[in-house]
């Protein structure tokens, strides 16, 4: 054999069976609790509600050890018993059971292997309960919530939604008081709301979105008008100085609403319509026997805000909203203006 090569292959021998021989340096961590693992660090239960929560202790490796687990609660907002059904092999891990009791802010103490860590936990109550200014809100009226002593409105953010993220066009919102002005919600009435962005006062920063305790019936003052028959009357201002302002709003699907409008003689008169969607609405008027289409087209583009000016002979007409398209985006409030020339 070659003598440089046989003293290469000597030296690596050597070096293996050092190596061989020296101690692992993890063997330190092995069987020692460094740390509780927990399947939950933050729980937001409503409250009577409950969850299952587990940990283990575990060794450097991060491998679970053969340590009983105890589940402490922090205050009376909660409850914490040893979960029944929970038996691992092997037993490696504890199970507890966590009820809300009380809205407030509370914890879980766990301890085990001369450890302990905690599980934050926020009780949320079942539901927004603050006052509401009418159970029975009208599309296009205003409708007031109140704060309540634990739950407030972020200032900036909240609002109602009516069902399906219909949300209602806010006109003042408070820490403490929220008006919004009332769109045509699509969900089956009576249903309850749901309040967004609601500041959970014993949660430093959390915002949540509640819905209402208590149902809500919404009514349209204006329906049914599913042709210009049962249509609601608009009034042309009696002088230019005046302005009829009214609101409404499409469901979703819905194409056509209609207002009826009665003139003592010639009148010249503009319709302006707004709406905060992506929908293309369209203004037109029919005679008094719903034949389209009577005045002019100005207000059948593609504008938001719409406008038209239109004169129209002593009669009945009526004035007739057309949802041309919603592009996904229906336009479940929308304002009618109506000036005198």
């Amino acid at each position: 054999m070659n003598r440089r090569l046989f003293g290469a292959l000597g030296a690596i021998a050597v070096l293996t069976m050092a190596g061989g021989c020296a101690g692992d340096p993890l063997s330190d961590f092995d069987g020692n609790p460094a740390a509780i693992v927990k399947n939950f660090t933050y729980l937001q239960l409503a409250e009577g509600t409950s969850i299952a929560v587990t940990a283990s202790v575990v060794d450097g490796r991060a491998t679970p050890l053969v340590d009983p687990v105890t589940f402490t609660a922090c205050t009376s907002a909660i409850t914490v018993v040893p979960d029944p059904d929970y038996d691992p092999v092997p037993a490696t891990s504890s199970g507890a059971i966590v009820t809300a009791v009380t809205p407030d802010a509370s914890c879980v103490v766990v301890q085990g292997g001369g450890l302990d860590d905690t599980i934050d936990v926020a009780v949320l109550p079942v539901g927004f309960t603050g006052a509401a200014s009418t159970t029975t809100p009208q599309v296009g009226e205003l409708f007031t919530l109140s704060s309540t002593a634990l739950l407030k409105f972020d200032p900036a953010s909240s609002n109602v939604d009516f069902g399906g993220g219909i949300l209602g066009e806010v006109v003042s919102r408070t820490a403490d008081e929220l008006t919004v002005r009332v769109p045509q919600p699509d969900a089956t009435q009576p249903a309850t709301i749901t309040v967004t962005d609601v500041d959970v006062t014993y949660v430093p920063g959390l915002r949540v979105d509640l819905a209402t305790v208590a149902a809500f019936d919404v009514e349209n003052p204006h329906d049914p008008n599913d042709g210009p028959n049962p249509a609601v009357a608009i009034a042309i201002p009696a002088t230019t100085a005046d302005t009829t302002v009214l609101y409404d709003g499409f469901k979703t699907g819905e194409a056509d609403n209609f207002y009826s409008i009665t003139l003592s003689g010639s009148t010249t008169f503009t319709v302006t319509l707004g709406w905060p969607t992506g929908a293309d609405l369209d203004i037109l008027y029919t005679n008094s026997a719903g034949a389209c289409c009577v005045g002019n087209f100005d207000g059948a583009g593609a504008s938001n805000p719409e406008q038209s000016q239109v004169t129209l002979a002593a009669g009945t007409y009526y004035l007739w909203i057309n949802n041309f398209d919603d592009h996904g985006e229906p336009a479940h409030l929308y304002k009618i203006t109506v000036t005198r020339q």
